[in-house]
């Protein structure tokens, strides 16, 4: 029984992708959600796994997008939130991809691949990992990465972690990298205490080896996995809030401080990164943005 729902999503993912696709329902998501002023408007694309394997699989993922959108950086893609930005009349809308964890793949691969597109990424970092000894990163990524997964099913490009030498070398390459807590753990129900360590800490430790302020943060595990207390003390130390939650950006309507981003993986086939990049499941996850919007905002006014 434990995996027959896995498998039963699965299959109910591939029909809805094969139906939209068919109908050619994602060409006409992606219309409408586009249907707004190119510097108004973007997408931010969240990737874990980025092996050699797939290398050649991302690169036409990227030629793919840089069709539609203007690859950017976390500057650039700031700037649909200043009317004085010079964005007026852009062709295409920005995208911002984004990366968890601080895998050695996401340095090796995913790193040079967007510079070849004139883009940067935001690289989301768990300073606990990034210091483990060879002989223990395994071991963290099973208890602390990926608590799910079971042995075998990991490659090694899965639990090897970026080291703060390469850290250092995206930032000064023009990466950002963002805090993604220091031990890569829940934020809801945390003390004050845990709180600090866990997000100003690993701050602090990131700024040690970048040399610059961070100022992107992105919560771990599911889009509830936080609480307003957790979130007041990530806006005192960042000034990007990134959700694990789907969901375009609109300036109009999206803050900096609680950024959406869609799940897209270099893995997925074209008709599934398709169908994600169309913006056709977004209206499925709706209710809970709204729902991250009260709880997180609520004692705020």
């Amino acid at each position: 029984m434990q995996q027959a729902a896995p498998n039963f999503r699965s299959r109910a993912r591939s029909l809805a992708i094969r139906a939209t696709t068919l109908a050619h329902l994602d060409r006409l998501a992606f219309h409408l959600q586009t249907a707004v002023r190119a510097d108004r408007f973007g997408l931010i694309v969240g990737v874990h796994e980025t092996p050699e394997s797939l290398r050649s699989q991302f690169r036409e993922q990227l030629d793919w997008v840089a069709q539609r959108f203007a690859i950017t950086s976390l500057e650039g893609f700031a700037k649909i939130w200043d009317r004085n930005s010079g964005r007026d009349g852009a062709a295409k809308p920005p995208v911002l991809f984004t990366f968890d964890d601080g895998r050695e793949s996401n340095y090796t691969v995913a790193a040079p691949l967007l510079e070849s597109f004139g883009g940067r990424g935001v690289f989301f970092v768990v300073p606990r990992f990034a210091e483990c000894p060879a002989s223990e990163a395994l071991a963290f990524y099973r208890s602390h990465i990926n608590p799910n997964s079971r042995p075998g099913d990991e490659t090694w490009e899965d639990w090897k972690p970026m080291n703060p030498a390469q850290i250092a070398d995206l930032a000064a390459r023009g990466h950002a990298i963002g805090n993604h807590t220091m031990s890569h753990t829940r934020l809801r129900g945390l003390s004050p205490q845990n709180l600090e360590r866990e997000i100003g800490d690993s701050a602090g430790r990131i700024t040690e080896w970048t040399r610059k302020p961070v100022e992107a943060f992105a919560w771990t595990f599911g889009w509830d996995a936080v609480d307003a207390e957790a979130w007041n003390v990530i806006r005192r130390y960042h000034r990007f809030c990134f959700a694990p939650c789907p969901g375009a950006i609109y300036a109009s309507r999206d803050t900096p401080s609680l950024m959406w981003r869609r799940e897209i993986e270099v893995k997925y086939s074209k008709a599934e990164y398709r169908f994600l990049y169309s913006g056709s499941v977004d209206l499925w996850w709706s209710t809970r943005r709204r729902r991250l919007r009260r709880m997180l905002r609520a004692q705020n006014g």
